[in-house]
Order: C-alpha cells, then sequence, then structure tokens
C-alpha cells in the first residue's frame, strides 16, 4: 500500500509540475548533515525504484537488438538517459551541497566583520521622503568615537580642556564624546553631559570654521549636527548650558538669514543672563551682545523686506564670538556653576510670581513705567504670564494676531508658548520686550497703559508693517546707545539707523547719521560706507554740491580703501551733474588710468567722452567714446549705443562724415529697448543730416521711410516728419513734400507740434509760388504758437512772405514787433534784412539805412537830426546857430 501510495505521488509530481526553490528548500536548513540523513527514504520505495530501473534497462536493450540485428544486445552503444525523478534528485544533492559549503565558508567571515558593523537589518536604510527635512539628532547619534583612537590617549576633563584651547576640535570633540560616553545614566550627571555636549558642538562648529570641509569629503554635516545638537541642549535643566545654547543658536540663525529666530533666540538669553550671574564683566559683555543680535537681526529682517540688504559692509553685523564661563574651573566648581539658577527658577515652576520692588501696591496712574518688577516664570505660557503682569501693572493687553502663520494651533496658538525667564529687577518697558520678543512676539506700549502685541512675521499692509517694524528698531538702536554707550560698536548702531532712517521719508536724518560716523567716528571702518551712504541719498535728492563735498572727503582721507575707486568715479558723475566738466573729465580719466577694474574702466571712458563733447572737444570726445566701444563692443548695454549716437555727432561736427554715419548707423541697429524715442529719432536726424552732406539725398529719403515709429512720441514723430518734408522740397518734389504733410496738423492737439507742422507747410507753399496760402498758415498759426524760438521763427517767415506780396506795412509791423521781443542775433540780423528791404520798397531809404545800421525805431525828430549836418570838433550848439 505505502509502494502504490508513493507512486501515485511520483507520478502526480513528474506529471502535474516541478517544484519552484523557494518551494523546494522552503524548511530549515540543517548546517551539517550525514550521508545518512541526506539520503534517507522509505526503504520499500527504493526496492520500487531500483525494479523501476532493472526493468527499463531490459526493455531498451531488448529494443535495441530488435532494430539492429548485428550489434550484441550486451554491450552499451549509447549514453545513459535518466528519469525526471532522477535529474531531480540529482539537482536537489548539487544545490543542497552547494548550500553547505558556502554556509561554512560564510561562516568565519561574519564572526569577524559583525565586530565593526551592525546587523543587515540596520544597514538597510529606510525610503527618503520626497522632500529631505534634516532630522534632529540626538547626542549619541552625532558621532562616534573609534576605540583605537581613545585607549591610547589620557582621558580628564583637563585634557580635554587643553585640547580645545589649542584649537584642535577634532581631537577634542573626540575626549568630550569619549567622556560622555564614560559618564554614567542617571539624573546626577545629566547637568555634566549637557555640558560636555555643548562642547562637543563647539567643536563640530570650530571644524566646519577651521576648516571649511568640502560636501565631497563626508563631513560637510558637521555644520547641521552642530545646529541639532544646540536645539536639543536648549531644553536642558542647567540654566547656563541653556542659556548658552541659545546664544551660539541665534548667531547660526542669522547666518541662514532667519533672523526672526535669531531674534527670539536672543531675547531667551537675555532672559536667563541674570539667573546665571556668574561674573559681573561677562555678563555685562553677554548682555550687551544679546541686545545688540535682538537690534541686528530686526533691522536685517526689515532691510529684507525692503530690498536694501545689498551691498552693505560686512562689519557692519556681528560675528560669532565664543563665551567660555567654563575656563580653569575644577570638577566642583563647574557642578556648581551648570546647577546655578536652577534654584531661582524653580520657584516659578507652579505659575509666574511677580513682585512690586518699588510700592507693595500698584503705582499711582500714569507712573506705572518708573515701577521696577521682580519676575520669575518657568513654563507657563506667555499669555498668562502676560495677564498677570498686567493684573498686578493695571495694564490693558491688546492681542493683534488674528492672521497668526498657524492655523492648525488656532489663530491664538502663539499666546500659548512656554516662557522661561528670570528677571530679578526690571521696568515695565524692559519685562514686557523681553517676555514678549523671548516668545517671537513684538510689544509696544503707549503713554495711556496699553500694551499691544504682534506677530512681527504677520502682516496684512506692507507699508505699515515695515513702518511699525523700524519704529521699532530704531527704538532698539537708541536703547542701546543709552545703555552701552561707550560699546565699540556705536558706530555700527549709528550706521543701521541710517539704514532704516534712508527706508522712511527721514532721509535728512539719515544723512546726519551717516555724518556723525563719518565726522565723530572718523577711525572706524565704517566711515568711508557712511560717507559713500551720504552721497548717494544727497545725489538721489539732486544735491550733487553735497554730494561732492562727502565723496571728495571719502577720496581724500581714505584713498587706500575699497570703496576710493568708486567713489573717485561717483565724485566725477556729481561733479558732471552739477555742471563742472573740466573737472569732471579728469576725474574719470584719473578713474581710467587707475585701472581697479574692467567696470570701473568702462563707466569711466563713457564719462569722459561725454564730458568733453558737452566742452566741445570733439577730438577729445571720439578718443574716449571710442574706447568706451572697444571695452563694451561684445556687450549690448544701453551706454553701447548711446556712445555711439555721441561718437557719430562729435566726428560729424569735425567734418568726419562718413565715420559718423558708420557710428549713427551702429547706434540704429541695436535693438529696440536698448534706445530711448528721443535718441532714436536724433540718431535718424543726425544721419540723414549727414547722408545730405555727402549728397545722397535718395538713401537720406530711404532711411527716413524706414522709420521705426513705435517707439517715438508724438513730438519725435513729428519732428521727422518735418525732416522728410524738408528734404523732399530741397531736392524739389514740392507736391511729395506737401502729401507727406497732408493735414497732419489738424489732428495734431499739442500747439507746439501744430506750429512746426503749419511752419512747414507754409515753407512748401512758398517753394510752390502759393504765398497767400502761406500767409493764411502762418497768419493761424501764429496766435496759437507758444512765445520762444519757434513763434520768432513764423514770425519772420510771415515777414518774409508779406514783402514778397508787395504787404510793405505789414511786413515792417511783423518785424518791428520781432525785434522788439529781442530775438537771437541770426534771427534779429534776418528781421533787419526784411525791414530794410521794406522800407527800400517804400522808398524810405533813410529808414532802411537805419535799419541796416541796427536801428529800427526812428522818429520824425531823430530822423532831422540825422539829416543835419555834422564837423568834426564843432560843439552842436554852434551848429544850430549856424542853421538859424
Amino acid at each position: 500500500m505505502a509502494i502504490e501510495e508513493q507512486k501515485d505521488v511520483l507520478q502526480d509530481s513528474t506529471e502535474n509540475r516541478v517544484l519552484m526553490d523557494d518551494e523546494l528548500f522552503a524548511g530549515q536548513v540543517q548546517e551539517e548533515l550525514s550521508d545518512s540523513e541526506i539520503f534517507a527514504g522509505d526503504e520499500d520505495f527504493q526496492l520500487f525504484l531500483a525494479g523501476q530501473a532493472r526493468e527499463q534497462t531490459a526493455a531498451r536493450r531488448t529494443r535495441r537488438a530488435d532494430s539492429v540485428p548485428g550489434r550484441l544486445p550486451e554491450v552499451l552503444t549509447a549514453h545513459r538517459n535518466f528519469s525526471a525523478l532522477q535529474k531531480i534528485l540529482a539537482v536537489s544533492i548539487i544545490i543542497i551541497a552547494a548550500i553547505l559549503v558556502f554556509t561554512f565558508l560564510k561562516s568565519p567571515l561574519l564572526l569577524g566583520t559583525n565586530r565593526h558593523s551592525p546587523p543587515v537589518a540596520q544597514q538597510t536604510p529606510p525610503a527618503k521622503p520626497a522632500v529631505e527635512v534634516p532630522e534632529q539628532t540626538t547626542p549619541d547619534q552625532t558621532r562616534k568615537p573609534e576605540p583605537a583612537s581613545t585607549t591610547t590617549q589620557p582621558l580628564s576633563l583637563k585634557v580635554a580642556q587643553d585640547i580645545y584651547l589649542q584649537a584642535d576640535y577634532k581631537k577634542a570633540y573626540d575626549v568630550y564624546n569619549q567622556l560622555s560616553q564614560n559618564l554614567p545614566a542617571g539624573a546626577e550627571e545629566e547637568l555634566l553631559n549637557d555640558f560636555l555636549k555643548l562642547r562637543m558642538a563647539l567643536c563640530m562648529r570650530g571644524i566646519r570654521n577651521a576648516k571649511r570641509i568640502s560636501v565631497e569629503s563626508g563631513k560637510a554635516a558637521d555644520s547641521d549636527q552642530a545646529y541639532h545638537l544646540f536645539l536639543t541642549l536648549i531644553q536642558s535643566r542647567s540654566p547656563v548650558v541653556k542659556m548658552l545654547a541659545n546664544y551660539y543658536l541665534s548667531f547660526i540663525e542669522l547666518e541662514k538669514e532667519q533672523y526672526l529666530r535669531a531674534r527670539i533666540m536672543a531675547y531667551q538669553t537675555i532672559a536667563l543672563v541674570d539667573a546665571v550671574d556668574f561674573d559681573s564683566s561677562w555678563t555685562a559683555s553677554l548682555r550687551s551682545d544679546c541686545h545688540f543680535l535682538i537690534a541686528e537681526s530686526l533691522t536685517r529682517h526689515i532691510l529684507s523686506l525692503c530690498d536694501a540688504d545689498k551691498d552693505l559692509p560686512g562689519r557692519l553685523w556681528s560675528s560669532f564670538v565664543e563665551v567660555d564661563p567654563f575656563r580653569n574651573l575644577n570638577e566642583s566648581q563647574l557642578r556648581s556653576l551648570l546647577s546655578r539658577g536652577s534654584e531661582q527658577l524653580s520657584k516659578g515652576l507652579l505659575g509666574p510670581q511677580i513682585q512690586n520692588l518699588e510700592n507693595e501696591g500698584a503705582s499711582p496712574f500714569g507712573l506705572e513705567a518708573l515701577d521696577r518688577w521682580s519676575v520669575v516664570c518657568c513654563g507657563a505660557p506667555i499669555d498668562e504670564l502676560l495677564e498677570r503682569f498686567a493684573a498686578n501693572s493695571r495694564l490693558n493687553i491688546i492681542w493683534h494676531l488674528s492672521n497668526t502663520s498657524l492655523p492648525e494651533e488656532g489663530k491664538d496658538a502663539a499666546r500659548q508658548k512656554g516662557a522661561c525667564l528670570f528677571l530679578p529687577e526690571a521696568t515695565t518697558l524692559q519685562f514686557i520686550t523681553i517676555a514678549a520678543g523671548h516668545a517671537g512676539l513684538l510689544a509696544r506700549q503707549d503713554n495711556e497703559g496699553v500694551v499691544d502685541i504682534f506677530n512681527p512675521a504677520d502682516y496684512r499692509s506692507l507699508s505699515e508693517h515695515k513702518d511699525m517694524l523700524t519704529q521699532e528698531a530704531v527704538s532698539l538702536w537708541q536703547r542701546f546707545l543709552s545703555v552701552f554707550h561707550s560699546d565699540r560698536r556705536v558706530p555700527n548702531a549709528h550706521f543701521a539707523i541710517g539704514l532704516l532712517k534712508a527706508q522712511t521719508e527721514y532721509v535728512a536724518e539719515a544723512v546726519a547719521e551717516y555724518k556723525l560716523v563719518a565726522n565723530r567716528y572718523a577711525q572706524s571702518s565704517l566711515a568711508p560706507f557712511a560717507l559713500s551712504h551720504s552721497s548717494k541719498i544727497k545725489a538721489a535728492l539732486r544735491d550733487y554740491n553735497g554730494a561732492r563735498q562727502d565723496l571728495t572727503q571719502l577720496v581724500e582721507q581714505y584713498p587706500e580703501n575699497e570703496l576710493s575707486g568708486r567713489a573717485c568715479l561717483n565724485l566725477a558723475d556729481a561733479t558732471m551733474k552739477t555742471g563742472l566738466s573740466n573737472e569732471a573729465g579728469r576725474l574719470y580719466s584719473k578713474v581710467y588710468h587707475l585701472g581697479l577694474s574692467a567696470e570701473s574702466q568702462i563707466a569711466s571712458a563713457y564719462g569722459a567722452g561725454r564730458c568733453f563733447y558737452e566742452q566741445k572737444d570733439y577730438q577729445e570726445a571720439a578718443k574716449w567714446l571710442s574706447r568706451h566701444v572697444d571695452l563694451v563692443k561684445n556687450q549690448k548695454s544701453k551706454e553701447l549705443y548711446s556712445s555711439c549716437l555721441l561718437l557719430g555727432k562729435s566726428y560729424l561736427a569735425m567734418g568726419k562724415i562718413q565715420q559718423a554715419c558708420d557710428a549713427f548707423e551702429a547706434a540704429m541697429s541695436g535693438p529696440t529697448e536698448m534706445m530711448s524715442g528721443r535718441e532714436y529719432a536724433e540718431a535718424v536726424s543726425s544721419l540723414v543730416e549727414a547722408k545730405i552732406q555727402q549728397a545722397e539725398f535718395i538713401e537720406a529719403l530711404a532711411i527716413l521711410e524706414n522709420i521705426r515709429d513705435g517707439r517715438l512720441s508724438v513730438e519725435e514723430s513729428v519732428k521727422l516728419l518735418l525732416l522728410k518734408s524738408s528734404l523732399l522740397r530741397d531736392i524739389g518734389l514740392v507736391n511729395e513734400a506737401i502729401a507727406a504733410i497732408g493735414d497732419r496738423a489738424q489732428y495734431t492737439l499739442e500747439p507746439q507740434a501744430k506750429a512746426s507742422i503749419s511752419l512747414e507747410l507754409a515753407k512748401s507753399y512758398c517753394a510752390k509760388g502759393n504765398l497767400k496760402q502761406a500767409r493764411k498758415e502762418l497768419s493761424e498759426v501764429l496766435v496759437i504758437v507758444e512765445p520762444g524760438a519757434l513763434a520768432h521763427e513764423i514770425a519772420l517767415e510771415l515777414a518774409d512772405v508779406c514783402l514778397k506780396l508787395g504787404q510793405n506795412s505789414q511786413a515792417i509791423s511783423v518785424c518791428s514787433q520781432l525785434l522788439d521781443l529781442r530775438p537771437s542775433e541770426t534771427t534779429k540780423q534776418r528781421a533787419l534784412n526784411i525791414l530794410a528791404a521794406a522800407y527800400s520798397q517804400q522808398r524810405d531809404y533813410e529808414r532802411a539805412a537805419s535799419a541796416l545800421l541796427g536801428r529800427w525805431n526812428v522818429t520824425n525828430s531823430e530822423k532831422e537830426k540825422l539829416n543835419t549836418p555834422t564837423k568834426v570838433g564843432v560843439p552842436s550848439d554852434q551848429l544850430q546857430a549856424e542853421g538859424k
């Protein structure tokens, strides 16, 4: 029966499927097996298999003998064929043997490698999120020491301190880390362990600052590890560790440009300074640093909102300063310092403790700001702390947090932040400022006892928000100056106030702050920057003389400063704008030959070319403008095409017509946005003028026909239209000139443009011989034109038309009125010539002669005097007697 069941199983396994590897080896694999265990099986089943094999062999031999008569049946002439079951068994044996060999070979390696690497399950990295967020590592995860290095060197707190003072931060980190791991677990050593972790974080930061390890080295995460380690230390039970962690974090947040978070950390440091009170000089220095950090962080946040945080002196702001109150302390002194302040803070564990130090009861109304308070709080919400203080000081607290950025916690989430502070003696203003600031809020008190609480990160109106923050920042700097008036950073405070005032409408006060820094603190590194900023404000106000004075002071007092070259260039700009083009040209030339940078040479060459062009020194102008074009010919900029325009005009004035045409064409070839409409119209008109001088009238007309009108204003379009009409009239195409203008004057609303069109049309009528139409156009437009050169030209043209029409009286009248207006010499001479011609046509030769002599208002008595003969050297009364 057993044989039949096994035969059925064998047939099912061979006919249906072959087992997969995972099914075949699903059971537990034994490492060592005997031969009997490997080839164990049912004895009856083995006998059955042997019988089956003999029967199959005999049958094959019989078939072969029958098919091949000449071959003996006992001789085998082909390879033996195995059954499917035999093949499966053979493969299974081979696989099991391979597994056994692999297992025995791998066992020693696992024993050796497990000493240095974690299990495979621990080495498998978890799936990374879509956005990687830096994890807050625990102190034990920051870095693990190597046993080989720690066993060969002595370990003690003094050894670690000495190595740290030698700035060997890598070795110091290993020692502090080993000391931390050697400390026994328990609450008794928790404070000392926090101190060691603080030193480890400072070592990480020292490694980053000293070596600047690149990302490829695999240790660029030291800064982030230090940051996360500091974050864990602000939860320490040691007040001094908590305070210093906040202090160092404020610098890190400033480096990350997280200014409001840096402000919070600085306030949290101030809130714990009095709890430690280790050394009066040390705490005073730390307190001044924190107040400077608070004002600096708010100022830089405002400047970033105003986009005015570029090109500021790096020496203006704070730099990382390590505070080390643990130097030269033994273990007992260290433990005493680490626990100092815990007893004071424990008084506020159950709730804020507030006491008025000045009076037993509340002060009279209006004198609350003069009171001094003792406040202790350890973990209570800021809302509760301020409510209790308001109840004791009779202040009214108003919260303005409706637009909070924490919707998941509710609009009043900021009011539930925990407060931890110890202020043994603080005024009302000091308390509400520190209490609100260390919770990330901003408190402002008015004279009526109302305290408004704001969130500096939220706003509805940006302009109002910037104004409020600016007022608070200026107030912080002024408090810093009043309290720490002998601090070395007083010039920095004045400079920062100037930056803030410059963003408001009180720019005069900003200039005053800058001048205070430059004159009172002339030895400060910020003095040249103050002069530079002052000159920029004055130049923006068009006070070029004042800007020139500041820049002159900068260049003369600080010739070696980094701003000297740029200041000299700005001085040349201000000098040119004051009208002193000769002096400005000299300064531009000086900057160019200094060769401070390619940018300064480009700007100085362009400025020198403009100065010499204004002086009508066209040869020098062409030299400097050519230099500028050569420097920027591969750059497309507005200055390039403006320089080409001035260069063309300089060549035109020098009579170099072809060079002028090339320069004008280069100016016109630029993109539309690189030239203003005025410059484009000027370039076209100048190029047409040059072509006319070369007698290339067809090319001049082609240029005027291909004008791009998109960039031109109405005035500029009219100017080019009149130029086209004038050109057509000059080459004899009068009808085309009249047609080009057409009825444009009727659709022009601007009076001066309309008058210019009418004048050109009248000239075309005169050239055609239609004098009456010309007189009509001129008479109509003379009424609406504004006084000036254009009115004088129209009057002169009208007088000439009247003269040609034989209307001498009208010509005389128009010329006389025009001469009474004292026109330019050219217009005056033409008017006198027309007046003399009119008198001549009236046969009044005496007045004609007077007009030619420059006398046009001649009365009858003056005419008789002119007719009286005179003798040289004879008195006039004698001549009158002889006449009688």
